[in-house]
């Protein structure tokens, strides 16, 4: 189904910060997951209340990505010193991160780029390796953020085919040989099997049990996030709590299964009770207000004070979705 770019940007970037939230309350009320024995839902799935929601903090992380689309909007382009300079003014010991986040925490604070550039693949690449290389435990290990960019690109440019996402990614990331690619060619094969949460999560971890490399090993909560999404792709809701239920790296999964989920099933798609709920909260208004000016900046509008709510119904889509640019 289309929807139009603003849907689907508010769906990536409010989507990752439920996703994050949900995972508190849910950790919050089930316990550990991982201990459980089963993962299996119930009939009745709790839901978040605007009291739990309110309760949690959201992770660095997340507020990293804030000041990322703050510089977007305010420079139009990937400056980084800007983005610095704003991480520092909203918490300093944001700057403190520098070199320290795993390939899932390096892929929630590059979300809006991986937004605003995903209309080419050559420019998504260069800069979200320049953006990642900022903040990763290891500058040249950016395949997981690249992975999740460019499921997005392929979703926002109307090329996605759900059923073959995953290989789609691999050919155009050229990679065959790393731990990540052997782990998405897992969750390709227990998708197609129909596998549950706990089988997928048990096997996707055991490659790299072994390799005492932090950097392979961090790879699995992206592979993860590829599973919950695509096992029940139209169901934002299922998608997210199965994320919160592998039990590995939350909130940082439940965060990237949010993020490709909403900007699968657009904003729309996210539950109406989880929504009306989150946008009580401060921080959720300013991020979608945020992302609805980093739509129209890369509409290529001029000046921001003059934005009205006409854009906002506008045919707007990826270049070539409507029809081929001249």
């Amino acid at each position: 189904m289309q929807h139009s770019l603003l849907c689907r940007f508010q769906g990536a970037l409010v989507g990752s910060l439920i996703g994050e939230l949900v995972s508190h309350q849910l950790d919050q009320e089930l316990g550990d997951p991982v201990g459980r024995k089963s993962f299996q839902f119930t009939k009745r799935q709790p839901q978040p209340s605007q009291s739990h929601l309110c309760m949690p903090q959201l992770s660095a992380w997340s507020q990293i990505a804030t000041c990322g689309i703050e510089s977007l909007i305010d420079t139009g382009r990937l400056d980084i010193d800007d983005w610095i300079i704003r991480c520092s003014q909203t918490q300093p010991s944001l700057l403190e991160l520098k070199g320290k986040a795993k390939s899932s925490e390096a892929a929630v604070a590059t979300l809006p780029m991986a937004l605003f550039f995903h209309e080419n693949q050559e420019w998504l690449q260069q800069h979200l390796v320049q953006a990642a290389a900022i903040w990763q435990l290891e500058t040249n290990a950016s395949t997981g953020v690249l992975a999740i960019a460019t499921a997005m690109a392929l979703t926002l440019t109307e090329t996605v085919n759900r059923a073959t996402l995953i290989p789609q990614i691999l050919i155009a990331l050229g990679t065959e040989q790393t731990i990540l690619a052997h782990q998405l060619q897992q969750v390709q094969t227990l998708i197609e099997v129909g596998a549950d949460l706990e089988t997928t999560t048990t096997k996707v971890r055991r490659p790299s049990a072994n390799l005492g490399n932090r950097g392979d090993v961090s790879d699995i909560a992206i592979a993860l996030a590829f599973y919950c999404f695509l096992y029940t792709p139209e169901d934002f809701r299922l998608c997210v709590i199965r994320a919160v239920r592998s039990g590995y790296q939350n909130p940082m999964t439940a965060a990237l299964t949010g993020a490709l989920a909403g900007v699968y099933n657009g904003i729309k798609g996210i539950p109406v009770s989880w929504r009306v709920a989150a946008l009580k909260i401060p921080v959720f208004k300013k991020r979608q207000k945020l992302t609805d000016q980093l739509l129209a900046v890369w509409l290529g509008v001029y000046d921001q004070n003059q934005i009205n709510g006409r854009y906002k119904q506008a045919a707007v889509a990826a270049p070539d979705v409507i029809q081929r640019r001249l």
